[in-house]
């Protein structure tokens, strides 16, 4: 049986440092209450920076916005990973879906300025060390582990965009919707290929990758 490296599991979504325009208090006040109860998928830090933003939208779309672009920011980076890999499949996967989620990511940051929010291009401290982590890695065990972090985030996005249809702004709402089928045409082929990078790796043996029991 095959155990995995013991690498932190992904903390959906990354700080990302906010600047923005100032509102009063009391709209605020509602805002942030708001925030709080829209996305679990959010980390601690990013929470309270969504809290403590004075930003002149909806504690949710603010929650949205964040959550989407930090997922997106790290989807790019593991794409970037599996560069390294062996398997030419997934080298060709990764290639393929990274000018999807550039394009995200700029149109979040459109939908963000035009709401008073900058946004930085920057992972967290946690999710920058699970990445050079990852990077260290060869495969098969490199594969499984960028492939399992894709599948979880696919998930996460797909349950981000399913609750975009509840909030206020329009163009969230269309932003999700236009961006779900992108995020589950691609689930298939993770699938697969996350299937193919386990059977490889109980196929093979090398030090410092992988255990076996």
């Amino acid at each position: 049986m095959i155990k995995l490296n013991k690498i932190m599991v992904l903390g959906s979504t990354a700080a990302i440092m906010l600047a923005a325009s100032c509102t009063n208090s009391s709209e605020r006040e509602h805002r942030d209450t708001a925030a709080e109860e829209v996305d679990s998928n959010i980390d601690v830090t990013t929470k309270a920076q969504v809290n403590t933003a004075d930003i002149n939208m909806d504690g949710g779309e603010k929650a949205f916005i964040i959550s989407a672009y930090s997922q997106s920011l790290y989807t790019i980076e593991l794409a970037t990973a599996a560069a390294k890999s062996k398997d030419e499949a997934l080298r060709n996967f990764a290639k393929k879906i990274t000018p999807g989620y550039q394009k995200m990511l700029t149109d979040i940051e459109s939908i963000a300025k035009g709401k008073g929010l900058t946004l930085e291009r920057n992972v967290s401290e946690a999710q920058r060390k699970e990445l050079d982590a990852i990077k260290q890695l060869g495969s098969p065990t490199l594969d499984q582990q960028v492939l399992q972090k894709m599948q979880m985030l696919q998930a996460s996005f797909t349950t981000l965009f399913k609750e975009a249809a509840h909030l206020q702004s329009d163009v969230i709402k269309d932003f999700a919707k236009n961006s779900m089928s992108p995020i589950h045409s691609q689930q298939a082929e993770t699938t697969t290929l996350f299937n193919k990078a386990n059977e490889t790796g109980s196929q093979s043996t090398r030090p410092g990758e992988v255990a076996t029991q």
